[in-house]
């Protein structure tokens, strides 16, 4: 047959979007399509459009059809109609092959039904919505899951913490249909089933709004997929469903994808000895680089016992076990190599139909618990794009996962060759080429834990600056799974500062960790630039950005502080953090006070809360800013754009009350910072402004780190945090 062809769509290519910054838009912005669509700025116009084109119609795409059990998957044109309401259509960019496709396809799986269009780890971009569908818009990049989360506040599953076992949908989507109880996909007439809630075995599927998880749309979406199923699980199996503490003995039966991502996430978590079992050798080196400390094949192990062989490292048992195989013979090895009186041993992988575990009751008796995992605990919707900026940055890799990536759907049963053949982890079809910009990524610098959250330095590179730049940043931790993502407060530091000084010396995570607060600590300046006189001084060039866009050359072209810390920077950390982008403060020291009180003065209502430390109040009346608007402006009057007194004089914006600190003893206080000039201009236009002067304190960190829990606690009520 002829295939039809879709308006827009794109020939199947193994070429990704440059990662070249130069050519990365800064906020992925463009203008959507006129028309009542509404559509995610993310996307290319041109996508947006054959998108357009194709609202409220039937798709005829190509799709892999598997019309009976073990028959090869048939590459054919089918017809996928718009969505109902409460659904979402997506144009499938990458799918994973999965086991659990082979293990349906080979007539396996108890719920399998034929025909129909398998897949379900997959990327998608939304193409269109059906009625009502308020999470998602066209041009969003989802990843579909099959496990999906409903979030009603009567939905006992979606409100506990325990489980991620949303009942919504989940009896008509075991009968292979949408919600309504009918299916989106066709072929000449003929009905097919829907798989998982997904098919994405497809150039395009029909699924649920509750299944479409909503990523960072610069994510790589041939790595992503994997998220959909099989290494997300693996992650969860350790993290939520096992909640694995450091320091334990850990045995993986089954080295496939599954189990390496076990592997992986005990690794993380500090387990002590982690054994890797699998009778396919291959296998092995790929385990211990994931952090595996021992591999053990059941076929050739000393007297082909390999509980006994297991129990020979650990006299008792270990403390957590996994089965990733889907053989009930497994399971049960794995429960009996569990540690006597605590052990617990996790099924992760599915059993063939009908079949059926056993073990001696004694084996429970003595200690041993038995539990199971369905896509590792996540909750879909909420949890997934948690685990993409993770992977993003740096946290957590995908890449040795992808061992064959496969151009184009037609080549699927390629795919499956590749999985049989015991050398392939996950073979990645790519369906369509993703014309969405990949975003750089950033370097992780460090990743320490710190008053019960992280903190975090990343090096990214900045359009603003055109260079690296590196800020911290201190993540909270969470009190409960439920609790909302925390503010930002943004610190900026002062002259010859980097990003390390105030969260080493300012002694502000206990405060920040008790009310929830994250707080980003950005560089002073540009760095790793070669401009004359950027190193020739202490208050001019490298460390003294001054919080401005410069326009004087040679500085004209990195020098973008201003732009760097109002907007490409609450960009990036609201796309790489799980963070409340809509709620910020900003706060700083000095120079860093200086450039806290223009960016709230320049942004009336960007900031919810406001405070400083021995600010630099008035630069156009002292040397430090006549040098830096000189040199960066090119005259003192210029100047004016950046100084707080002149925006506070003029100021009409909400008058958020400022807090503000000044030592007594400080050396810079007549010449440099002249609090009671900002002082007279908030007097004249009513402006809530609190200078407190602390007698005898210097301008140092001991100042700062004396009164650093008044401006978070000054800074959690303007954010409307309450202490944990």
């Amino acid at each position: 047959m002829k295939r039809s062809i879709v308006p827009g769509r794109p020939t199947p290519s193994s070429d990704c979007p440059a990662r070249n910054p130069s050519l990365w838009p800064a906020t992925w912005q463009v203008e959507a399509p006129a028309g009542n669509m509404s559509a995610s700025p993310n996307i290319p116009s041109q996508v947006l459009e054959a998108f357009k084109a194709t609202q409220g119609k039937t798709i005829t795409c190509q799709a892999a059809v598997a019309w009976a059990a073990n028959q090869p998957l048939d590459i054919t044109d089918i017809q996928v109609a718009p969505p109902k309401a409460g659904e979402v259509r997506v144009k499938v960019i990458a799918n994973a092959l999965c086991h659990t496709d082979i293990y349906t396809l080979e007539g396996h799986d108890p719920e399998g039904l034929f025909p129909s269009v398998l897949g379900h780890e997959a990327s998608a971009l939304v193409e269109s919505v059906g009625p009502g569908v308020t999470s998602v818009q066209v041009g969003d990049v989802v990843i579909p899951c099959y496990t999906p989360e409903c979030r009603a506040h009567d939905c006992i599953f979606c409100q506990s913490p325990k489980t991620n076992l949303c009942p919504t949908i989940r009896s008509t989507q075991g009968q292979g249909l949408m919600p309504d109880g009918t299916s989106r996909l066709s072929k000449d007439g003929q009905a097919l089933f829907h798989f998982m809630g997904c098919s994405t075995f497809a150039e395009y599927a029909v699924i649920a709004e509750i299944s479409a998880a909503k990523i960072h749309p610069g994510a790589d979406l041939n790595q992503m997929c994997l998220l959909g199923c099989g290494v997300s699980t693996g992650w969860g199996a350790v993290i939520n469903t096992m909640k694995m503490e450091p320091g334990k003995s850990v045995a993986v039966f089954g080295l496939g994808a599954l189990g390496l991502s076990v592997i992986q996430a005990s690794r993380l978590v500090g387990a002590r000895y982690i054994v890797g079992v699998d009778v396919n050798e291959k296998k092995f080196a790929s385990a211990q680089a994931m952090g595996a400390s021992l591999c053990v094949n059941p076929q050739t192990c000393d007297g082909g016992d390999v509980k006994a062989q297991l129990l020979q490292a650990e006299k008792w048992g270990y403390d957590y076990t996994f089965d990733c195989t889907g053989h009930v013979a497994v399971m049960r090895n794995a429960l009996e190599v569990a540690h006597r009186g605590w052990g617990q041993s996790c099924i992760i992988g599915v059993a063939a139909a009908g079949q059926e575990i056993s073990t001696r009751p004694f084996q429970l008796v003595t200690g041993r618990s038995w539990q199971g995992t369905a896509f590792g605990g996540w909750k879909s919707r909420t949890e997934v794009p948690q685990l993409v900026q993770r992977v993003m940055r740096g946290e957590m890799t995908l890449e040795p996962y992808v061992t064959h990536q496969i151009e184009g759907l037609s080549r699927v049963n390629q795919a499956i060759e590749a999985l049989h053949s015991g050398s392939c982890l996950r073979a990645v079809v790519k369906i369509a080429k993703s014309e969405v910009p990949l975003a750089p990524l950033p370097s992780l610098k460090g990743n320490v834990k710190l008053e019960g959250g992280y903190l975090k330095q990343l090096t990214h590179w900045s359009p603003s600056t055109q260079c690296d730049m590196t800020f911290s940043i201190f993540v909270p931790q969470p009190k409960t799974r439920f609790t909302a993502p925390p503010p930002v407060l943004y610190y900026l530091s002062g002259l010859t500062c980097t990003d390390e000084n105030a969260r080493s010396k300012s002694h502000f995570a206990q405060a920040a960790a008790q009310y929830g607060l994250a707080v980003v600590f950005p560089d002073t300046s540009p760095r790793g630039v070669t401009l004359a006189g950027q190193d020739e001084s202490y208050d001019f060039g490298s460390g003294a950005g001054f919080y401005l866009n410069a326009t004087a050359d040679p500085w004209s072209k990195h020098y973008k502080m201003y732009d760097y810390i109002t907007k490409e920077l609450p960009d990036l950390v609201s796309q790489l953090f799980r963070v409340d982008a809509t709620r910020s403060g900003i706060m700083g020291h000095s120079m860093g006070g200086h450039g806290a009180l223009v960016a709230h003065l320049k942004n009336p209502g960007k900031y919810q809360s406001v405070s400083a430390f021995a600010p630099i109040c008035h630069p156009m009346d002292c040397p430090w800013g006549h040098k830096a608007f000189k040199g960066y402006l090119g005259s003192i009057e210029a100047g004016s754009a950046y100084d707080a007194t002149v925006l506070m004089s003029t100021f009409t914006g909400p008058k958020i009350p400022i807090l503000i600190d000044q030592g007594t003893a400080d050396n810079f206080l007549k010449d440099q910072l002249k609090p009671e000039k900002l002082s007279a201009a908030a007097a004249k236009i009513n402006y809530p402004l609190e200078i407190r002067m602390q007698k005898d304190y210097d301008h140092s960190y001991y100042f700062i780190s004396t009164f650093l829990r008044d401006h978070i606690e000054h800074h959690a009520r303007g954010l409307g945090l309450n202490s944990f």
